[in-house]
């Protein structure tokens, strides 16, 4: 019997430990709009987690091929034989020593964290359990338990935007450095970590860090996680994407069309002010209020009870998995080592409204 459901009435967190603890195996879907998740489970473990594929190119072997780890002769014959074999097309490769098992668990690895790092983030949706067989080989990839997922994915989620920054963006361009030349020439492989070796090799001064996640096969926390490092040690180097302007003559000419541009903006945009004024002239007294040391501090407690209410619902949600229930108080989140004392309490000192019913709560 399929158990259904919309994600606003019982999150989707709540229902994959329910699966995780009863040891079921299955498919669990969740779709949104056109996106669509499905992870499998097997006796409660989870073997797989990934958007659901909305054509052939998007599986497995032709990724390989679109990354290059392998070619598409490779590819025709591991199919050739995992036709014959009834193997996955992973197992196959391996044993065909094309990739390796460490690059294989890795893939499959970073693929379900980054799909449960999107997946958790999802406040609409609706999902269905569907008990099943799961045709999975144990020699091929180790089970993940939901416990040890959760964690790792709270923390993946906590240092991402920092992760992010670092980068800029993931539109930007890296190259390698003088430094990072010669260490390839010497012995990049025993020096460097299976990822940021991966990373190092594709870097071209061309490709985007998304362009970069999609060849790497790594997922996006572990590619920017990598590139992280390997700027930190000075490896690598962002490519500025516009070059700078040669020749004084150029420069000049450049100089005052910009300033003429932005004048002829500006008078666009004191014009209009000016018409508006005339139709409607504004009152500036609320403007002026909002400006106060009294508004404008407003503005700031406002932003820093958001961001400890985001801390406080993910110490609650360790706190669920940990303890199998919601605290009475959170004051329980301090006694367990979760949140600091201030960390529960709003601008004005006292502790956030929460309510818990033991499987849910209620934090306005």
């Amino acid at each position: 019997m399929a158990l259904e459901g919309k994600i606003i009435d019982f999150g989707v967190a709540d229902i994959l430990q329910l699966i995780s603890q009863q040891q079921k195996t299955g498919v669990f879907l969740v779709e949104r709009n056109e996106e669509s998740i499905e992870v499998l489970f097997w006796n409660g473990m989870i073997v797989s987690a990934h958007p659901v594929a909305k054509a052939d190119s998007e599986l497995l072997g032709e990724r390989l091929v679109k990354s290059g780890f392998v070619t598409e002769g490779q590819l025709l014959r591991a199919l050739s034989l995992q036709n014959k074999n009834q193997q996955h097309i992973g197992e196959v490769l391996v044993e065909m020593n094309i990739i390796s098992q460490e690059m294989l668990d890795r893939i499959i690895h970073n693929q379900i964290y980054d799909t449960f790092t999107d997946l958790f983030q999802w406040k609409e949706g609706s999902y269905v359990f569907q008990p099943s067989l799961v045709n999975f080989n144990e020699r091929l990839f180790t089970p993940l338990g939901f416990e040890h997922i959760i964690l790792d994915v709270l923390r993946m989620m906590d240092e991402w935007p920092s992760l992010l920054k670092s980068i800029s963006s993931l539109d930007a361009v890296f190259k390698r450095t003088s430094l990072s030349a010669g260490l390839v020439g010497i012995n990049a492989e025993a020096s460097l970590p299976q990822d940021q070796r991966i990373i190092l090799s594709l870097l071209d001064g061309c490709m985007s860090v998304a362009d970069l996640v999609e060849r790497s096969m790594l997922g996006k926390f572990a590619t920017v996680q990598a590139l992280r490092t390997l700027l930190d040690r000075e490896m690598i180097e962002r490519v500025e994407r516009e070059n700078r302007v040669a020749g004084t003559a150029r420069s000049w000419q450049q100089f005052l069309g910009n300033r003429l541009f932005a004048a002829g903006w500006y008078t666009l945009f004191a014009l209009a002010l000016l018409g508006l004024y005339r139709i409607a002239p504004p009152d500036f007294t609320l403007t002026f209020r909002a400006l106060t040391p009294g508004g404008l501090s407003g503005v700031t407690a406002a932003a820093i009870e958001s961001s400890k209410k985001y801390k406080i619902k993910n110490a609650l949600q360790v706190y669920y998995w940990e303890q199998g229930g919601y605290p009475e108080t959170l004051r329980a989140l301090v006694e367990s080592g979760l949140l600091e004392t201030e960390e529960t309490e709003n601008s004005a000192g006292n502790p956030f409204s929460y309510r818990s019913q033991k499987h849910s709560y209620t934090l306005p």
